[in-house]
C-alpha cells in the first residue's frame, strides 16, 4: 500500500468518526414513561429457610422493574420495590406463588 492510499484510508476513518449519530430525545419518546417506584410488604407463608428466601427474591427479581427484593423467613415477609409502569402487585404474587408459597399483601409506600 502506497504512502498516499494509508493516508487517504486515515483521512476516510477519521470523517467517518466525527459524522453526528442518530440522537433519540427522550422527552420525544412515546416509550418513556415517568418512574413510580411504590413498596410493598407481603406477608408469605410457607417460607421455612434460606434456601425459601433466595427462590423468592430470584424469582421477583426476574420481573421488569423490581428494583430490590428482600425475603425473610424468620417474619414470613417479603419486602418489594418496583416500578408501577413496568409491573404490578398482581405480577408479583404470581411469581411467589409460583414457587410454592401463599401470598398475602400486608402494606404499600409510595
Amino acid at each position: 500500500m502506497s504512502r498516499n492510499n494509508i493516508i487517504a484510508l486515515i483521512f476516510a476513518m477519521g470523517l467517518l468518526a466525527c459524522q453526528p449519530g442518530v440522537k433519540k430525545n427522550p422527552a420525544s419518546s412515546d416509550a418513556t414513561q415517568e418512574k413510580e417506584v411504590i413498596e410493598i410488604t407481603y406477608k408469605v407463608e410457607g417460607m421455612t429457610c434460606d434456601h425459601c428466601e433466595m427462590s423468592i427474591q430470584k424469582g421477583v427479581g426476574e420481573l421488569s422493574g423490581i428494583e430490590s427484593v428482600l425475603a425473610n423467613y424468620e417474619d414470613s415477609t417479603t419486602i418489594v420495590r418496583f416500578d408501577k409502569s413496568k409491573t404490578d402487585d398482581e405480577e408479583i404474587k404470581k411469581a411467589i406463588e409460583k414457587r410454592g408459597y401463599q401470598v398475602k399483601r400486608l402494606s404499600k409506600k409510595f
